[in-house]
């Protein structure tokens, strides 16, 4: 199913109502919706984002990623099911408005690669996808996590690569994110912010961000009410200052990943479907109760209505 299907099929599940405030521009819905609010500081918006979100290239083909359990090479079919995590590349994600990306890198046969349990693409190649998108958009923030990194003695080429891809998009600020707004961003063109999981990359130049910054919310659950309690625990207990990212997904347990005997064996996208329209409902609810999600990560994110509940988020919290 095409992009623009999955919309229409998004759009026709909200009411009439939601439809007409959902009906913004997806590939510059911030600027659109902020343009009057440069003031607005990013720890304050309501950001859409994906949960490995460099997944989307794995097949059952695809060899195991470092690290990864020896198991892996003998049920690579099954563990695919549970490793891939998104459909579209990054560079459609961003520009189905997705605004947060999770990306876990490894160095594998000479290459820098995107993984999550078995190898995906190459990360030259995704990367210039959001090269492009940042090109085109330079108003648009996006939160680039490097949750997982290579070793040390491939921090060289990692940092040309980014340099090479992202240079001309990656933003420097000297304050802290508290202080970060929209109009910073949109005054130095430079609206990529990137994260690394290693401090001593993150010290290497001015645009790379320590991952002490955002906290990260994991409720390792299968089971709706533990996500939702866990969730609740902190956002209410979330700094207003701080970035923070709520994953609002699933965590399989290793032998569910191995045997893929539960669930009839279908695999994480199964698993997953009783989330795809929570976004809709706990969004306004978490409102409502006076929580402020910061960025709202989910899995298989053109299957949810994570976009549109984060747009109306935002409309609501700030309505002109």
């Amino acid at each position: 199913m095409g992009p623009l299907c999955t919309t229409l099929l998004t759009l026709i599940s909200l009411t009439p109502a939601q439809q007409d405030e959902a009906k913004v521009d997806r590939e510059s819905w911030v600027e659109e919706l902020f343009q009057a609010q440069p003031e607005t500081r990013l720890v304050d918006l309501i950001l859409p984002g994906t949960h490995d979100s460099g997944s989307y290239a794995i097949t059952s083909s695809s060899p195991p990623a470092p690290g990864a359990p020896a198991a892996y090479e003998r049920v690579g079919s099954i563990a695919a099911k549970w490793s891939k995590t998104q459909d579209q590349t990054l560079e459609q994600q961003l520009r189905g408005g997705i605004r947060y990306l999770d990306l876990r890198v490894a160095h594998f046969e000479g290459r820098l690669v995107l993984v999550h349990g078995l190898v995906s693409c190459d990360l030259d190649e995704a990367l210039a996808g959001v090269g492009r998108f940042a090109a085109e958009h330079p108003k648009e923030p996006v939160l680039l996590d490097l949750q997982a990194m290579p070793p040390r003695s491939a921090h060289p080429k990692l940092h040309e690569l980014l340099q090479e891809t992202l240079g001309d998009h990656l933003f420097q600020g000297e304050d802290p994110p508290a202080k970060w707004t929209l109009k910073e961003l949109w005054s130095s063109e430079r609206a990529l912010i990137c994260i690394a999981s290693h401090s001593d990359f993150a010290a290497r130049r001015p645009e790379y961000y320590s991952r002490k910054l955002l906290d990260s919310v994991w409720t390792n659950t299968r089971e709706v009410p533990a996500l939702r309690e866990g969730l609740d625990a902190r956002l209410r207990a979330r700094d207003p200052n701080g970035l923070q990212c709520a994953y609002l997904t699933f965590t399989p347990k290793a032998r569910t990943i191995i045997t893929g005997s539960v669930f009839g064996g279908k695999g994480l996208r199964s698993l997953s479907k009783p989330l795809f329209k929570l976004p809709g409902e706990w969004i306004p609810e978490w409102l409502e109760a006076g929580l402020r999600p910061n960025v709202v990560s989910v899995d298989f994110y053109e299957h949810t209505d994570v976009v549109d509940a984060v747009i109306l988020g935002n409309k609501t919290l700030f309505a002109r």
